[in-house]
């Protein structure tokens, strides 16, 4: 695939997080893929790496968690080869009315049209603020 290709399938995979649309963000990932967030996972239980059946229920969780989905517009997008770095930025409302506005830099690895891997840095400290 080439790079245009590789960044169009990052753009609609990230547009399912608006949607709610955990089943669009599963079936947009490979058998083998892997979720990894930054930050220690005995701090942070969402951190460190995740296997797709893993990454499948932080998805439902996540997106449960919200009256209208999780906007997720990409700021900037590059891309090399199979790697697309985005920048994005998100906004949301939980269903107990707080405010979720958090900034993410991705490196997606795409394999066959499917994403294979993610690196996702974050603001930790503002997800255990929101939620705890």
């Amino acid at each position: 695939m080439s790079v245009e290709d590789n960044k169009r399938v990052v753009r609609e995979f990230c547009d399912h997080f608006r949607k709610s649309n955990a089943e669009g963000l599963i079936d947009g990932m490979t058998d083998d893929a892997t979720w990894w967030v930054n930050g220690k996972p005995h701090l942070f239980p969402s951190s460190g790496t995740k296997t797709k059946d893993e990454a499948a229920k932080m998805f439902r969780n996540m997106l449960s968690a919200y009256t209208d989905g999780l906007d997720m517009r990409i700021v900037s997008i590059i891309g090399e080869g199979d790697i697309v770095a985005a920048e994005t930025r998100s906004h949301a409302i939980t269903k107990t009315g707080k405010v979720y506005e958090n900034e993410y830099a991705f490196l997606f690895t795409i394999r066959d049209g499917k994403v294979a891997k993610v690196r996702e840095y974050t603001d930790l400290l503002h997800v255990m603020e929101v939620f705890g």
